[in-house]
C-alpha cells in the first residue's frame, strides 16, 4: 500500500511541476524552470467549530530539492514584490 501512496505522491508532484511550467510560459517567462515552491493554506475546524488554518509548503519531488538558502531567497524575493505591489496601491 505504501508502494502505491508513494508511485501516486511522485505522479502527482510531476503533474503539478508541468503545470506550474506550463503556466510559467504562458505568463511570459522565457527559459527553464529551475526551481519553484508552492505555499498553501488549508482551513479546517476542531470539535468546537474553532477555525484552525495549516500553512504549508510543496517543494519539487516533495521536498529536499532547494537547498534552504536558496528557498528563503525565492519565498522573501517574492514577498518583497508583494510588499512593493501593495505600496503603490
Amino acid at each position: 500500500m505504501e508502494a502505491a501512496i508513494d508511485s501516486e505522491r511522485k505522479a502527482a508532484y510531476q503533474q503539478l511541476e508541468e503545470a506550474i511550467r506550463r503556466v510559467n510560459e504562458l505568463e511570459g517567462a522565457d527559459g527553464v524552470l529551475t526551481e519553484w515552491v508552492v505555499v498553501t493554506a488549508t482551513q479546517s475546524f476542531d470539535g468546537d467549530g474553532d477555525g484552525l488554518t495549516q500553512v504549508g509548503k510543496l517543494l519539487p519531488d516533495g521536498g529536499g530539492q532547494v537547498p534552504y538558502h536558496r528557498l528563503m531567497g525565492l519565498l522573501d524575493y517574492a514577498l518583497t514584490c508583494c510588499r512593493a505591489e501593495v505600496a503603490e496601491t
